[in-house]
């Protein structure tokens, strides 16, 4: 039998707490992704969900949970190697907006929202792309906007009870976003 890593048993409970929220009708769960990465010995969860209680069933973001912990962290959970103020040992979450956006000033209200529900915590990253039609002075039609909240921490074992309420605020934010787009 196999000892579970710091990463094992925070994903586990990840999932549960995703997963308990599409049982309840909250969030659709969309993809599930879990890779390890054999050339780094690293691994990475990821699990996105839609807002399911939209009166029009159509949602139009997504939120990805993305667990990832590295060959260091791995490796020095299993051989048991002594953390210092230096050096600990654990996994890094982030959570990501998908989501489309038809102006650049809706940055701002994506911003403060955010901020307002994760009380200026994590700290924001927001990433545009567009489709290039060929014509350069054309504005484009929308914007995808990959929206990152880096909580610039490793967590660990102690961290459990957080995932919940970093799962409550993202669907709090997801729901909050959709009345701007």
């Amino acid at each position: 039998m196999f000892d579970p890593t710091i990463f094992d048993n925070i994903k586990v409970a990840l999932e549960g707490a995703v997963y308990d929220l599409d049982f309840a009708g909250e969030v659709t769960v969309t993809s599930r992704s879990d890779q390890v990465e054999l050339a780094a010995m690293a691994r990475e969860y990821t699990i996105g969900c839609r807002n399911a209680v939209r009166k029009d069933g159509n949602s139009q973001s997504t939120a990805l949970f993305i667990l990832s912990a590295g060959t260091a962290d791995l490796a020095g959970e299993i051989l048991d190697l002594a953390e210092s103020e230096e050096r600990t040992f654990g996994c890094t979450l982030r959570v990501t907006f998908l989501l489309n956006i038809d102006r650049l000033e809706q940055c701002i209200e994506i911003e403060r929202i955010l901020n307002t529900i994760w009380s200026y915590r994590p700290r924001i990253i927001q990433e545009l792309s567009f489709v290039y039609n060929g014509i350069v002075l054309e504005r484009p039609a929308a914007y995808h906007n990959t929206i990152t909240l880096d909580f610039g921490r490793k967590i660990n074992e102690d961290n459990i009870e957080d995932l919940f309420t970093i799962v409550e605020h993202t669907v709090q934010s997801l729901r909050q976003l959709e009345r701007i787009i």
